[in-house]
This record gives C-alpha cells, structure tokens and sequence, in this order.
C-alpha cells in the first residue's frame, strides 16, 4: 500500500508540472489525466489512513467522551435542583411575609424548615405552607431569635 501512496504523489508531481504547462501551454489534454491522478491519490491515502487506524483505541476515546459528557450533564442537573430549591425557599419567604408570619426560612435536605418567631402564627404557617409547598416537604419549628 505505501508502494502503490508514493508512486500516486508521483504521479499527483507529474500532473502538477503538467497543469502549470496547461497554464502556458492552454491546446493540450491534460485536465482528466490530472483529476484521474488525483482521485485515484485521494482514494490510496484514505485506504492507508482506515487501514492504520487503531479502532480499539479509538472506540475507547469516543466512550471516555461519552462518559465525560454525562459527568457534565449530571453536575448541571444538580446545580438545576439546588437553584430550584432555593427559590422554592424565596417563594415560601416571601407568601408568609405577605400573611404577616414572621419566620425564618431555610432548606435543610430536602426539607424546607420554616422557624417561626411567633409560637401564635403556626395554625396560620400551616395552612400557608399546605397550599403553598405543593409536593416539598416542609417542617414548622417555634421559637427562634428576632432577626
């Protein structure tokens, strides 16, 4: 095969020098010998090249990336979760301040703690956060420190 490459650059040399005489010399008949030469270079260097792959090795890397790219979507996944919580959190925030529940919110796991300031604003708490939280799980403690 690296017999039948070099002697295709060969002929790919020799039809080069033949196109620049075409150049200068425009009444000849090179043209389909030249494409032909180069084709048939073309198809010699793509045979050498899928013949000296190494496919075990190649394979290996496409499933490494493959790998690599569920790592990645798996972090953006996560990163997906927690910014949803967080403004699960807000929401919850900021309906008990607009019920006049002073509370301290934070989210603890996957619960959602609510740490109320006011022992009196709990029946009110709950009701708020049973309509609210839809399918969050949330934990109602009394007591706390005026922020």
């Amino acid at each position: 095969m690296e017999t039948i490459r070099h002697m295709a650059l060969g002929c790919c040399v020799i039809s080069t020098i033949a196109g620049m005489i075409r150049v200068f010399w425009p009444e000849n008949n090179f043209a389909p010998v030249i494409n032909a030469v180069l084709a048939l270079y073309i198809l010699t260097a793509a045979l050498q090249m899928i013949r000296g792959t190494d496919w075990k090795t190649l394979t290996a890397e496409i499933y490494r990336l493959t790998a690599y790219t569920q790592q990645e979507a798996n972090v953006y996944e996560e990163y997906g979760r927690e910014v949803g919580l967080s403004a699960s959190v807000e929401a919850i925030r900021t309906v008990l301040d607009q019920a006049g529940v002073e509370a301290a919110v934070q989210i603890e796991g996957e619960t959602c703690k609510v740490i109320l300031l006011h022992g009196d604003d709990r029946s009110r708490a709950e009701a708020i956060l049973a309509e609210s939280c839809g399918t969050m799980d949330y934990e109602i403690v009394v007591g706390g420190e005026q922020p």
